[in-house]
């Protein structure tokens, strides 16, 4: 009976050494699930973020373009069709304007969520995320013609 008695010992010994690395495996899965999903919440958040800044990025390409056809139409002559043609450049670009303005609100929105993710997840230095999501300046419209 005594001989029984250390083979019972081993046993269940095994058995709690195979139940604990069982606990510590779930564990460490349980952790990189985690990680990965603060990781794919960061890169949501960053996503939106540099979405929004190249639709700004567009808007003020078609703007600069509008800007050129104006200042083409000012070098031309003066007769009353040009002025009309100068007066609809000048709305279509206040119209772009509007439009880049109201995206530039939603690219803060987005950048402020993106802050706040960060720092819900425990990460405190933004310095460098200013520097990558650059959101250009809020424009003003230019006085019709």
């Amino acid at each position: 009976m005594i001989e029984v008695q250390p083979v019972w010992i081993n046993f269940k010994r095994k058995i709690m050494q195979m139940s604990q690395k069982r606990k510590n495996d779930q564990q460490d899965n349980l952790i990189e699930e985690l990680l990965r999903e603060k990781a794919a919440v960061l890169s949501r958040a960053g996503f939106a973020v540099d979405e929004v800044i190249e639709q700004l990025k567009k808007i003020d390409g078609e703007i600069k373009e509008k800007m050129s056809l104006l200042d083409s139409c000012d070098r031309d002559d003066y007769s009353s069709e040009t002025a009309q043609k100068k007066q609809l450049i000048c709305e279509e670009i206040n119209f772009n304007i509007d439009k880049f303005n109201a995206l530039h609100k939603k690219a803060e929105l987005q950048y402020y969520y993106l802050i706040v993710t960060r720092e819900a997840l425990g990460l405190r230095r933004h310095e460098m995320i200013r520097e990558i999501y650059r959101i250009p300046e809020k424009k003003k419209k230019i006085r019709k013609i």
